[in-house]
């Protein structure tokens, strides 16, 4: 069955990581698959820096090129209203901001013609998610403008290269208080690869394994990055 996932969430919270994952997931699955960048406030982690490398693994990119990327005021690529009326497995990756909010209600009456699931991404040690109420301020603000409720969440607690066992234990705690408090179900808890079979031993199914795609230039390169994932595919 086809379906529309959106992630949204705060600044730092990976959404972008985890669409570009589930992009490359859905691809193995779907013929056809659509990553739609939709993010227009922070570029320069947006997953359209990966265009190239996706479209090689068979997934079609929906993102603003140029001027249209930078923009304060949100300019959505004509070309999305065509992808959602049709049969794929879609990703939309959102910021999680009023810039997102107003995307999703130009796109409000499409989306809910079709299965979705709207996703709210969670980092637990990003200042935008710090405490219940950031996380209820930008919960309310998105719905309110989008005209529809969020589905889940996705548990990301991470400290990027500092991460270790405890951060994902006591951050993914706060994510399910989180939950509990804003009665949403969690859809997975995202970790890397090296932390995967603990995470597993302890929290069972719904532990997911994502690769690392996108780091600021000091941290890791878009090169290595491409490389790793055709040697992992």
């Amino acid at each position: 069955m086809s379906i529309i996932i959106i992630l949204s969430g705060g600044f730092g919270s990976g959404k972008t990581e985890l669409a570009l994952d589930l992009a490359l997931e859905h691809s193995t699955q779907s013929n056809h698959t659509v990553l739609a960048d939709l993010d227009l406030v922070n570029p320069f982690f947006a997953s359209r820096e990966m265009e190239k490398y996706l479209t090689r693994q068979g997934i079609q990119v929906v993102a603003p090129h140029g001027d249209l990327s930078f923009g304060d005021v949100p300019s959505i690529p004509p070309e999305i209203l065509g992808y959602i009326r049709q049969d794929n497995e879609m990703i939309i990756d959102l910021a999680g901001d009023e810039a997102g909010a107003v995307v999703l209600g130009y796109l409000n009456r499409y989306i809910l013609e079709r299965d979705f699931e709207f996703l709210l991404v969670i980092n637990p040690y990003r200042p935008f998610a710090a405490s219940l109420e950031e996380i209820i301020k930008l919960k309310t603000n998105l719905e309110k403008v989008a005209r529809f409720k969020f589905t889940g969440i996705i548990s990301n607690p991470n400290l990027v290269e500092e991460t270790d066992m405890e951060t994902i234990i006591q951050g993914h705690k706060q994510v399910e208080s989180y939950a509990q408090k804003l009665h949403l179900p969690i859809r997975f808890l995202a970790v890397e690869e090296r932390f995967f079979e603990e995470t597993y031993s302890i929290y069972g199914e719904i532990v997911r394994k994502i690769r690392l795609f996108l780091r600021p230039e000091w941290i890791r390169p878009v090169e290595e990055v491409v490389q790793y994932g055709e040697r992992d595919r």
